[in-house]
C-alpha cells in the first residue's frame, strides 16, 4: 500500500510534531524524555487534571441533594463522634456504606483548617518534590523525577488554593462543625470536595499507567485524557458523593489487574495484586456489593475466554487437580468450618445476636440471626483453612496447576481475598449486628442489601424515570462521553477486531477486558428498574480505553486508513453536539436527583451566552478538524481536537459550572442569615426536603414540612420577634396565606437563587 501522502514534516511523535524537536532538545524537555514512556504520560495527565479538577471545589456551596445529604450524615459522625453507625437528622442512616461518609468527615475535619492547610502542605509538597527532581533526596532516578514532578505539581495548586482563597469574598469567621451558633467555615466546601477530586485525579493516573505500560504512552495518554475531558468523569470528580469513590475505587483496582496479569515484566506483580484487592474493598465500602461484583463477574468472563480451554484434555487436567490437590486441602477446611461455625452460632444463641436478623413474618422466621453467624464464621474459617492448605501444597507441586487453577495462584487468590475481608468484612459485620433500625423501621442488612440492592435492580427505588427502554443509557452516555462521541465508531471497530486466540498480543487483551468490562455493566444497568442519567458512569473508563487505543492507531496508520470510522463518527458528533447547544440542561441532568427542577435558564444560560458559546465552539472545532482531514494533515487534527476538548473541559469546570451551582445550592441564603440575624432569632424551611436546610443550619433548622403544616407555621409565624424562613419561590404564596395578612414577609436577596429564597416574618 503507498504511504498516506501528507503536508507536514515526518515526526516521530505528536509532543515532537507540535512542540517541536528544538523544544524537546531544551534542558527541561531532554530530562523528562529520559523519563520512561509511562512516567511521562503519567505525568502530563496528573498535571492537567490537577488543574481541571481542583480549582474552585470551594467557590460554591454544595449540591442539594446528594452532597448535602450525605456531608450532614458525615457531619453528624463527628458531632456525635460516632464513626461507624451513620445517622441522619434524628434517625440511623442505613441507605449507604461507610467510605464516602469517612472522606466526608476527613474534610469536614481539612475544611475547618481552611487555607493554613493548603499553604503549608503546598510549600512542603513543592520544596519535597523539588528536591526529588534535583536530586537532592537520594540517587537520582527517573522515577525520583517523575514523583518529584507530581508533588510539586500538587504543592503549586495547594499554594495558588491558597493564594485564591485570599481573594475570595467570604467571611473569614470560622465556625465550628458541631456548635449551636455561627456558620459553617468558609473553606468547609473545598476541605469536603478535595478528597474525592484526589481520589479521582489516582485512578486517571492509574488508569493512564496501566495502559502506557501494556499499551503505548500515546494510548495511555489518549485514555487518561478522554476519560478526564468526559463531562460526567469531571463533573462526578468535583462532586462529594458516593458514585465518586466507587468508580474511583473500582478504575484503580481494574487498572492495577490490568498490570498485575498482563504486564509479564513487572518485578511488583504480588504488590499490583494486592493493591488491587484492596481497592475492590474500598470500593465495597462506598457503594456495596458491585464493589467487588463487577470485578468478579469481568475475571470469570476474562478466564472463560482467555484461560480455560474448553477441550477434553484441558478439563480433564482441571479435574485431576482438583482431586489431586484442592479436594484434600478442602476436607481440614469442612472440618473447621463446621466446628467453628456450630461455635459461633452457639455463642450467637446465647449472646442474643442480631446478626442479619430476619424479620419474623407469621410468628416465624426464615432463618435465625444466631445460624446466620455461624454460616459465616463458618465459611471465614474454611476459606482460611483451605487457603493455607493450598499454599503447604504448592511448595510440593513438581508441575504448574492448569490454566484456571494457575490463574488463580498468579492472581494470589487466596491471599487477596483474606486481605479483601480484613479491609471491608468489619464495618459489614458490625452493622449487620447492628440491632438500631431507620427511620423506616428497618435494619440495616435488610435495607442496604434487599431494599437498596434488590429492590433497586427489580422494582425501582428512589427514581423519578422508572423503568425505560435499552435506549436510556444510550442517550445519556452520549451526553455523558461528549464531544468523544466521535470516536464511537472507533471504539466499536476496536473491540470487533480483538484476537482471542494464540496471535492475540496485550493489547488485544486490553481490549478484551475492556469489552467485557462495557458490555456487563450495560447489561446490569440497563436491566436495572432503577434508572438515573449518571447510572451510565460505570461504562465510561472501558470505552475510553477502547477510544484511546483506536486514537494511538490513528496516528501510526493515518487518517486514510480509518477514514470510515471518522465519517461515521462526524454525525454523532453533530447531533449530540446539537441536542447540548439547544438544551444545556442535560449537563445538570447528567448528577442531579430531580430533573424536574427548574433550571437557571435565563439567570446562567440567556444571561452568559452559554447556547451561542457551546454552538459556536463546536462549529469551530468540528469545521477545523474537518478542514485539516480534507488537508490529510493528522497533526492538525490531533491538534483542534485536543485544544477545543480542553477548551471546553476548562470552560465548564472554571466558569459555567461555577455559574450553575449557585442556583442548586443553599450555602448563601445560610450566609445570610447567620451573617444578619440578631440573638434568638430561628429558621424554619417550610414544605422542603433539599437536605442543604439541614446541613448548612447544622440540623437546628426547624422542618415543616410534614403533619399539619398549616398549623405549625401559623405557631411558629406567632412567635415574638422576627423570624426567618426558607422556602421555596413556588410556594411563597401558600406561606404568605398561612401566617395571614398581618404578618410581613420580606424576601431577601430573591434572585440569589432560582428555588430557593429566605424571608424573614415580622
Amino acid at each position: 500500500m503507498a504511504p498516506e501522502p501528507t503536508n507536514e514534516v515526518p515526526a516521530r511523535s505528536f509532543l515532537e510534531s507540535i512542540l517541536g524537536r528544538k523544544f524537546l532538545q531544551w534542558s527541561l524537555g531532554s530530562k523528562v524524555r529520559l523519563w520512561n514512556p509511562e512516567f511521562r504520560s503519567t505525568a502530563a495527565i496528573l498535571v492537567l487534571a490537577l488543574l481541571l479538577l481542583v480549582p474552585f471545589l470551594g467557590a460554591v456551596g454544595l449540591w442539594d441533594p446528594w452532597e448535602d445529604h450525605y456531608g450532614e450524615v458525615g457531619r453528624m459522625m463527628i458531632a456525635r463522634n460516632d464513626y461507624l453507625h451513620p445517622f441522619w437528622e434524628n434517625s440511623y442512616f442505613f441507605s449507604k456504606p461507610v467510605f464516602t461518609l469517612w472522606m466526608m468527615a476527613a474534610g469536614l475535619h481539612l475544611g475547618q483548617l481552611g487555607p493554613l492547610v493548603a499553604l503549608v502542605s503546598g510549600l512542603l509538597g513543592g520544596a519535597a518534590g523539588l528536591a526529588l527532581y534535583m536530586g537532592r533526596i537520594g540517587q537520582r532516578s527517573s522515577t525520583k523525577e517523575f514523583w518529584g514532578v507530581v508533588l510539586f505539581a500538587f504543592g503549586a495548586m495547594l499554594v495558588m488554593v491558597w493564594g485564591a482563597s485570599l481573594a475570595v469574598s467570604v467571611p473569614w469567621k470560622f465556625g465550628t462543625l458541631t456548635g449551636a451558633n455561627g456558620a459553617l467555615p468558609p473553606f468547609t466546601e473545598w476541605g469536603f470536595r478535595l478528597p474525592f477530586a484526589l481520589f479521582a485525579i489516582l485512578a486517571l493516573a492509574l488508569l493512564t499507567y496501566a495502559m502506557s505500560t501494556l499499551v503505548s504512552a500515546r494510548a495511555g495518554l489518549a485514555t487518561g485524557l478522554i476519560l478526564l475531558t468526559m463531562p460526567l468523569f469531571f463533573l462526578l470528580s468535583r462532586q462529594a458523593v458516593t458514585d465518586t469513590p466507587f468508580m474511583a475505587s473500582l478504575i484503580s483496582g481494574m487498572s492495577c489487574t490490568m498490570v498485575a496479569l498482563l504486564h509479564r515484566a513487572t518485578r511488583f506483580r504480588t504488590q499490583w495484586w494486592l493493591a488491587a484487592y484492596a481497592f475492590f474493598a474500598l470500593a465495597t465500602l462506598a457503594k456495596g456489593l458491585l464493589g467487588f461484583g463487577i470485578p468478579m463477574v469481568v475475571m470469570i468472563l476474562y478466564a472463560a475466554f482467555v484461560v480455560v480451554r474448553w477441550t477434553r484434555p484441558s478439563l480433564v487436567a482441571h479435574w485431576a487437580w482438583i482431586r489431586q490437590h484442592l479436594l484434600p486441602a478442602m476436607t481440614p477446611g469442612i472440618i473447621v468450618g463446621v466446628i467453628v461455625g456450630v461455635i459461633a452460632s452457639s455463642i450467637g444463641t446465647a449472646r442474643g445476636t442480631m446478626f442479619m436478623a430476619v424479620p419474623v413474618v407469621d410468628g416465624r422466621s426464615l432463618m435465625s440471626a444466631a445460624t446466620w453467624l455461624g454460616i459465616m464464621w463458618g465459611s471465614l474459617a474454611f476459606w482460611v483453612t483451605t487457603t493455607i492448605g493450598l499454599r503447604r501444597r504448592e511448595k510440593l507441586l513438581t508441575e504448574p496447576p492448569p490454566g484456571l487453577f494457575g490463574l488463580a495462584y498468579e492472581m494470589r487468590l487466596g491471599v487477596g481475598i483474606l486481605l479483601f475481608l480484613v479491609l471491608a468484612l468489619p464495618w459489614y459485620y458490625e452493622m449487620f449486628t447492628f440491632w438500631r433500625v431507620d427511620d423506616e423501621s428497618k435494619l440495616f442488612w435488610f435495607r442496604f442489601i434487599i431494599y437498596d440492592h434488590f429492590a433497586r435492580l427489580a422494582s425501582g427505588v428512589h427514581t423519578t424515570t422508572p423503568g425505560g427502554d435499552f435506549t436510556y443509557f444510550i442517550l445519556q452516555g452520549g451526553y455523558a462521553a461528549f464531544p468523544w462521541v466521535v470516536l464511537l465508531p472507533g471504539a466499536v471497530v476496536t473491540f470487533a477486531k480483538t484476537k482471542l486466540g494464540s496471535g492475540a498480543t496485550t493489547t488485544d487483551r486490553v481490549t478484551l477486558f475492556a469489552s467485557l468490562w462495557l458490555a456487563l455493566t450495560f447489561t446490569l444497568i440497563g436491566l436495572s428498574a432503577t434508572k438515573f442519567h449518571h447510572y451510565v458512569f460505570p461504562m465510561l473508563p472501558p470505552l475510553a480505553i477502547a477510544m484511546g487505543i483506536f486514537v494511538d492507531r490513528l496516528w501510526e496508520e493515518g487518517l486514510s486508513a480509518h477514514a470510515m470510522e471518522l465519517v461515521i463518527g462526524l454525525p454523532f458528533f453533530i447531533l449530540v453536539g446539537k441536542d447540548i447547544a439547544e438544551h444545556p440542561k442535560v449537563f445538570t441532568d447528567l448528577f442531579v436527583y430531580n430533573y424536574d427542577r427548574p433550571f437557571p435558564q435565563k439567570e446562567v444560560i440567556e444571561h452568559f451566552g452559554v447556547e451561542r458559546i457551546l454552538a459556536n465552539g463546536m462549529v469551530l472545532m468540528g469545521t477545523l478538524a474537518v478542514a485539516f482531514a480534507a488537508l490529510r494533515s493528522k497533526v492538525g487534527v490531533f491538534s483542534t481536537w485536543m485544544a477545543g476538548t480542553l477548551a471546553f473541559a476548562f470552560w465548564f469546570n472554571w466558569s459555567l459550572w461555577v455559574d450553575l451551582s449557585h442556583h442548586w445550592t443553599q450555602r448563601e441564603q445560610f450566609w445570610r442569615y447567620f451573617s444578619d440575624r440578631r440573638p434568638g432569632e430561628p429558621i424554619a424551611a417550610f414544605l422542603m426536603n433539599w437536605r442543604g436546610e439541614t446541613f448548612y443550619s447544622r440540623n437546628t433548622v426547624k422542618q415543616i414540612r410534614e403533619g399539619n403544616t398549616n398549623l405549625e407555621m401559623a405557631q411558629y409565624a406567632a412567635l415574638p420577634g422576627r423570624k426567618w424562613a426558607l422556602v421555596e419561590h413556588n410556594r411563597l404564596n401558600v406561606l404568605r396565606g398561612v401566617i395571614g395578612s398581618e404578618k410581613t414577609v420580606t424576601l431577601i436577596d430573591r434572585d440569589l437563587n432560582n428555588k430557593f429564597v429566605l424571608v424573614t416574618i415580622e
